[in-house]
C-alpha cells in the first residue's frame, strides 16, 4: 500500500477519534518542548534523519534542562525510548543526557551507547498517575547531546521503527498530521530559500507588483550572512555592466566586513524588517521544502513543512525560485544537477582535474573565544580531535581556512562533516586550555556555530553551463546581466594538515586569482534546462566547479536574485516561461537591468 494511501487512512481514523493504541502510546517531538532551556532547535538535517531535534550547545558547559508538559490519559507502567545518536564514539562520546519524568530521573544515561546512527535508546521504566506529567532533559556535559523524540508505551517490544520511511508514517500518526497539506495560497512567485539570494529575489519580485511567498527553513533570515553562521558579504557592486544592479544587496548589508563579529553586525533585524515592510511579501520562517508536485515538467507546487510544529503546507505558483544553495527545491523537483568536480576532458577549463571526482570546497562553523578578567577551565576531551606538541594551532578565533568535508556529501553527510568541525574545535580549545595553560587561562570559548557554513554542494543545470573557459577568453553572451569581481577562489584540503590528518583535513588552503577581471554572468545560468518555470539564484546556479569559486560570494548571488525577481515580473507580464525570456524577451529584461523602473 503505497504511503501517501496509508496516511489518508490514518486521517480518516483521526476525525473519528485517537487510535485506540494511543490510548497506551504517547509521543513527544524534542523540538515542541514547552521550555527549552539551554536546548535549541537543529533543523539542518531534516532531510536526512526525519526531524528537527533538540541540541544541547553549551561549549563544555551543561544547559539548563527543557521542559514540557505531557498528558497521559492511561495511568501505569510505561517503557520509555528516546531517539537519539552517540554523536562522537570515541569509544564513548560527550553527548550525554538523562530524562526525568515528574522530577524522578530515569537511570540510564542516554547518548553514549556508541552508535553513531540516529536510533532509539531504552531509557527505562516509569511509573505515570493520569493527567498532566512533567518531562525534562537535563543535560549532563553541554557537549551537543541530542534528542529527536521521546515515546512512551505500555506494550512490551514496542520499539518505534528504525527504517525511515516506516518512521515516517509512524511520526504522522502519532503527531495525528493530516494527509494533506494546508492549503496557503496561490502566489506570483514562490522563493525557497532566505538567504541573501532569495531575499532579494523576493523583495525584487514584489516590488514590481508580484505576490511572493518567501520560504526560510531557518528562524533568522540572511543564510551565510546571518547571526548564525556570521559572514560577511563579499563582492563588489559597484563595477557592474549594469551599475543599478545590486540597489536591493545595499539595502541589506549593513557594511561589516569581519568573519566572526558579534551577532548585531550581521543584521538579522534589519533584513527581517526590509522583507516584512513589503506588502506583496508573506514570510515562512523555520519552514523547509521536502517535496514538490508537478505535470510534467512544470512545477505546480511546493510542500514544505514548519521545523517545529510540524505543520505541513502546500504553495502554489506559476514560477518559483530555488535559492536554498543545496537546491533543496530543484532536486526534489528533478531538475539536472551536478556536484563535484568536472574533468578536463567534459569542461576544456585548465584548472579542471583530469577525472572528474566529488571534490568540493569546505564546510565551516566558525568560533571565537574572548579574554576574561579570570582563568578559566576547560575539560579534556579525548572523543575529540587530538592535538599534540608536535602539531597544534594557537587561534582565539577561526578564520575561513577552518573547514572540513572535502570529499564528502555536503547534503547527504552534512549532520557528519558538522559535529567533525565540533569535533576539531573542542579538541583544538582542550589543548590550548590544558596543555597550554599559562598562555590561555585566562581565554575562555565564547561562542561556534552550530550551523555549518557552506561554500558549494549542488549546482543545477541552465541552458548555459558557464564554465573557465568562457572567463578566460571573455566571451560575451548577449545575456550577460550579473557582474562578478571575487576571483576565481577555490579551497583545496591543506597539505600540511594532511600530513597529520590524511583523509580528515580539518584546514583548507586557497587557489585565489586576486587580478581578477569583472565577468558578466549570462542569465541563461538562472533558470533550469528541464523544470520549465524554475528560476535560481545563489550558489546553486548553472556554472561547473571552477567558476563556483568566483560567483558564490553573496554580494554576487543578491544581484542573481535581483535578476531573477525581474525576470519572474516579465514571465508574468507575458505569460511565458524563464527559457522564453531570453528567446523573446531579453530586450525588455536588458532594459529593466539598465532601468529598473522599466524606463528610460
Amino acid at each position: 500500500m503505497k504511503i501517501k494511501t496509508i496516511l489518508r487512512i490514518c486521517s480518516f481514523i483521526f476525525l473519528l477519534g485517537p487510535f485506540v493504541s494511543l490510548y497506551s502510546q504517547v509521543w513527544v517531538e524534542a523540538e515542541q518542548f514547552q521550555q527549552r532551556g539551554g536546548w535549541i532547535v537543529d533543523a539542518q538535517f531534516i532531510d536526512q534523519m526525519g526531524s528537527a531535534y533538540l541540541l544541547a550547545h553549551g561549549l563544555g558547559e551543561p544547559v539548563e534542562p527543557a521542559e514540557t508538559t505531557v498528558t497521559f490519559d492511561n495511568p501505569g507502567k510505561y517503557k520509555v525510548w528516546v531517539r537519539t545518536k552517540d554523536w562522537a564514539p570515541f569509544p564513548k562520546g560527550p553527548g550525554k543526557f538523562t530524562i526525568s519524568v515528574e522530577s524522578k530521573m530515569l537511570p540510564v544515561i542516554l547518548g553514549q551507547d556508541g552508535n553513531a546512527e540516529w536510533h532509539w535508546e531504552y531509557a527505562g521504566e516509569v511509573l505515570v498517575k493520569r493527567g498532566k506529567v512533567k518531562l525534562s532533559l537535563n543535560d549532563l556535559t553541554g557537549f551537543e547531546g541530542r534528542v529527536d523524540a521521546v515515546y512512551f508505551t505500555k506494550k512490551e517490544a514496542d520499539k518505534p521503527p528504525s527504517d525511515a520511511k516506516e518512521l515516517e508514517v509512524f511520526r504522522r500518526q502519532m503527531l495525528r498530521l493530516a494527509a494533506e497539506p494546508e492549503e496557503v495560497g496561490m502566489f506570483d512567485l514562490v522563493v525557497a530559500g532566505g538567504g541573501v539570494a532569495g531575499i532579494c529575489a523576493a523583495i525584487q519580485a514584489a516590488r514590481l507588483g508580484l505576490k511572493v511567498a518567501l520560504i526560510q527553513n531557518r528562524p533568522v533570515l540572511g543564510g551565510n550572512n546571518s547571526s548564525e553562521v556570521r559572514l560577511p558579504m563579499a563582492g563588489d557592486i559597484y563595477r557592474n555592466l549594469y551599475p543599478k544592479l545590486g540597489r536591493i544587496v545595499r539595502e541589506l548589508n549593513t557594511g561589516a566586513t569581519a568573519e566572526i563579529a558579534t551577532a548585531e553586525h550581521y543584521g538579522d533585524m534589519r533584513k527581517l524588517a526590509v522583507v516584512k515592510n513589503e506588502k506583496n511579501i508573506t514570510l515562512f520562517l523555520s519552514t523547509h521544502v521536502y517535496a514538490a508536485e508537478k505535470n510534467g515538467n512544470h512545477l505546480t507546487a511546493v510542500l514544505a513543512r514548519h521545523t517545529e510544529t510540524s505543520k505541513e503546507y502546500r504553495f502554489r505558483s506559476p514560477l518559483f525560485a530555488d535559492c536554498t544553495g543545496d537546491a533543496v527545491l530543484g532536486v526534489v523537483a528533478g531538475a539536472s544537477y551536478r556536484s563535484g568536480r568536472e574533468s578536463k576532458q567534459m569542461t576544456g577549463e585548465p584548472k579542471a582535474p583530469v577525472e572528474e571526482d566529488n571534490l568540493t570546497m569546505g564546510v565551516t562553523n566558525h568560533w571565537f573565544a574572548v579574554r576574561e578578567k579570570y582563568p578559566s577551565k576547560f575539560p579534556d576531551c579525548p572523543w575529540a580531535v587530538r592535538f599534540s606538541e608536535e602539531y597544534h594551532l594557537k587561534n582565539t578565533a577561526s578564520a575561513w581556512f577552518w573547514e572540513s568535508g572535502f570529499y564528502q556529501d555536503k547534503v547527504e553527510q552534512a549532520e557528519a562533516i558538522r559535529d567533525y568541525n565540533f569535533r576539531v574545535i573542542y579538541g583544538h580549545w582542550a589543548y590550548l586550555k590544558n596543555r597550554q595553560e599559562k598562555e590561555f587561562a585566562h581565554w575562555k570559548l565564547q561562542w561556534v556555530s552550530f550551523v555549518a557554513g557552506k561554500r558549494e554542494s549542488r549546482r543545477l543545470i541552465g541552458d548555459l553551463v558557464l564554465s573557465e573557459s568562457d572567463i578566460l577568453h571573455r566571451i560575451c553572451y548577449p545575456d550577460a546581466c550579473v557582474t562578478s569581481t571575487w576571483g576565481i577562489d577555490l579551497h583545496y584540503p591543506d597539505p600540511h594538515n594532511g600530513q597529520y590528518f590524511p583523509g580528515a583535513e580539518f584546514l583548507g588552503i586557497a587557489d585565489h586569482n586576486r587580478d581578477f577581471e569583472p565577468y558578466h554572468i549570462p542569465y541563461r545560468c538562472f533558470y533550469s534546462k528541464d523544470i520549465d518555470n524554475l528560476f535560481m539564484a545563489g550558489r546553486n546556479v548553472s556554472v561547473t566547479h571552477i567558476v563556483l569559486g568566483t560567483v558564490r560570494v553573496m554580494q554576487t548571488t543578491g544581484m542573481m536574485g535581483e535578476v531573477v525577481g525581474m525576470a519572474a515580473y516579465l514571465c508574468k507580464k507575458h505569460r511565458c516561461s524563464p527559457r522564453e525570456i531570453y528567446s523573446d524577451y531579453l530586450p525588455e529584461l536588458i532594459n529593466m537591468l539598465s532601468y529598473p523602473s522599466g524606463q528610460e
